[in-house]
C-alpha cells in the first residue's frame, strides 16, 4: 500500500480512536486506555509515519490535559519521549507537557521521570546550564515529597508497565541531586551549596555510601578554602 494511504488510514484510525476516549475517559483504566493506544500505535507506525504520529498524539494529549484526565495524558507523553529520544528539541517539549500533566495530577513520580528527561538533554550542553540546574531544583523538591510521603505518592502513581522504585532509592536520587547542585553552585552560592552538601551527606552516610561521603568532603573542603581565601 502507497504511503498516502497509509498515512490517511493511520489518521483516520487515531482520530477515530480520540474521539471514542475523549467521550468515554472516566470508563476507562489505564490499563485499557494503555492496551488500544498501543494499538492504534502500532498500526500507523508500520507505514513509517512517526512524524505524524506524534503530532496527532501531542494534540490527543492536549485535548485529554484539558479535561483533566492527565493520567491518560501523561501515558501518551511518556510514550511521545520514548519516540523522540534522539530528537532532542521535541522531547524538551514533550518533556515539559508530560511534567506538567504529572504535576497537575500529584504525580511525583511522573514528574521525576520527565525531568530526568530533560535532565538529559541539558547536562551535556554548557550553554544549557542555567535550565540544568533548575531541572535539579525541581528534582530536589520531587524526591523530598517522595521520600516524606512514599506510601501516598505509590497510590497516586499510575503506570502499566513498571513499579515505583523503593523509598531508599529515592533518598539516594535526593542526595546524589542535592550534591549535583552543590558542586556546580559551590563558587556562586557556597552557604547554600555547604547546606545541600551536608543534607546528602547525611543521607548517604545513613546507607554507608562512602563513595559519595568521600565526594562530598573533598567538595566541602574546596568550599571552605576558598571562603578562608575570601576572607584574608
Amino acid at each position: 500500500m502507497e504511503y498516502g494511504k497509509i498515512l490517511k488510514l493511520g489518521v483516520t484510525e487515531f482520530r477515530r480512536f480520540s474521539d471514542f476516549v475523549l467521550a468515554n475517559n472516566k470508563k476507562l483504566t489505564p490499563h485499557v486506555f494503555s492496551s488500544e493506544y498501543s494499538k492504534v500505535k502500532r498500526g500507523f507506525l508500520a507505514g513509517n509515519t512517526r512524524d505524524q504520529f506524534c503530532s496527532e498524539a501531542e494534540q490527543f494529549a492536549t485535548r485529554l490535559a484539558e479535561q483533566k484526565s492527565n493520567d491518560f495524558a501523561g501515558i501518551v507523553y511518556s510514550d511521545l519521549c520514548k519516540l523522540s529520544e534522539f530528537t532532542p528539541k521535541a522531547l524538551e517539549k514533550y518533556a515539559f507537557q508530560g511534567y506538567e500533566a504529572a504535576r497537575a495530577n500529584g504525580d511525583y513520580i511522573h514528574m521525576m521521570a520527565r525531568l530526568n528527561d530533560l535532565r538529559k538533554i541539558y547536562m551535556h550542553r554548557p550553554e544549557k546550564l542555567y535550565d540544568y540546574i533548575q531541572v535539579l531544583y525541581k528534582q530536589e523538591k520531587c524526591l523530598k515529597q517522595l521520600a516524606r510521603h512514599y506510601d501516598s505518592a505509590v497510590d497516586t502513581f499510575q503506570s502499566v508497565s513498571r513499579k515505583p522504585a523503593k523509598k531508599e532509592d529515592y533518598e539516594q536520587m535526593l542526595a546524589y541531586v542535592q550534591t549535583e547542585i552543590g558542586k556546580l553552585t559551590k563558587k556562586k552560592h557556597p552557604n547554600d551549596a555547604q547546606r545541600k552538601l551536608l543534607s546528602a551527606r547525611a543521607i548517604f552516610e545513613h546507607y554507608q555510601n562512602v563513595p559519595s561521603i568521600k565526594y562530598i568532603d573533598m567538595l566541602l573542603k574546596e568550599i571552605e578554602k576558598a571562603q578562608k581565601q575570601v576572607s584574608k
